[in-house]
């Protein structure tokens, strides 16, 4: 029996350890979901960590309850708990698409990131930033994909912060996935550019590179 703030959950598994929070899966309602607890961090004070715990878990499940308005797929939301930091969400059946990249032939991958260019334009067009885009936080579920881990989203129309978002992808794919990243970035694109319109994907694109050049000349006193 594992206790996550107020809740008693059998048998639940650790199955990721974060800085700021624990992941686990256990059984919820006769099926599996996925309880995601933010933990009291010793070195703040009692007073501004529960407020900081508190207002990151309430923050958290009003984007996934934004990203499923906007019609991304993204887990479901079972039960939201302020007080004692935790989010029971749905347990995605599949594989991360880091490790369906890793495995699987180009033919095979390449639609992916594709698909997954779409939703984040889609993500974009209403408002949203995911903040922590990568193949880790996407899970292929038999034809869909299904974007995980919006602790880190936020809700703006800014340029800079979507091209920041395709700035993080694009480094994932680099680092992550070189053996297929010219072939990926370009499906990537194309599907943003799908469904945002060529004029907003040139915008963001723009700033994509002006975020780039920034980075190369910054100096690092």
């Amino acid at each position: 029996m594992t206790s996550l703030g107020g809740i008693s959950v059998p048998s639940a598994r650790l199955i990721y350890r974060g800085a700021e929070a624990d992941v686990y899966l256990g059984p919820w309602c006769g099926g599996k979901a996925v309880f995601k607890f933010r933990k009291k961090l010793e070195y703040r004070l009692d007073v501004l960590d529960r407020a900081i715990r508190t207002q990151r878990t309430v923050h958290e499940s009003d984007m996934i309850h934004r990203v499923k308005a906007a019609g991304v797929p993204s887990p479901f939301l079972y039960f939201v708990d302020p007080r004692e930091s935790l989010l029971v969400m749905e347990y995605v059946e599949g594989v991360r698409m880091k490790d369906v990249v890793s495995t699987s032939p180009p033919a095979t991958s390449l639609p992916l990131f594709r698909k997954l260019g779409g939703m984040v334009a889609t993500l974009h067009a209403n408002g949203i930033m995911h903040g922590d885009l990568t193949t880790s936080n996407v899970i292929v579920d038999g034809g869909r994909l299904v974007m995980i881990d919006f602790g880190l989203s936020i809700t703006t129309s800014r340029v800079e912060d979507q091209a920041v978002d395709l700035r993080l992808i694009k480094e994932t794919i680099t680092g992550a996935h070189s053996e297929v990243a010219q072939d990926a970035l370009k499906s990537l694109f194309e599907g943003y550019e799908a469904v945002a319109g060529e004029r907003t994907f040139r915008s963001v694109a723009r700033q994509l590179k002006d975020i780039e050049r920034r980075g190369r000349y910054a100096r690092v006193e």
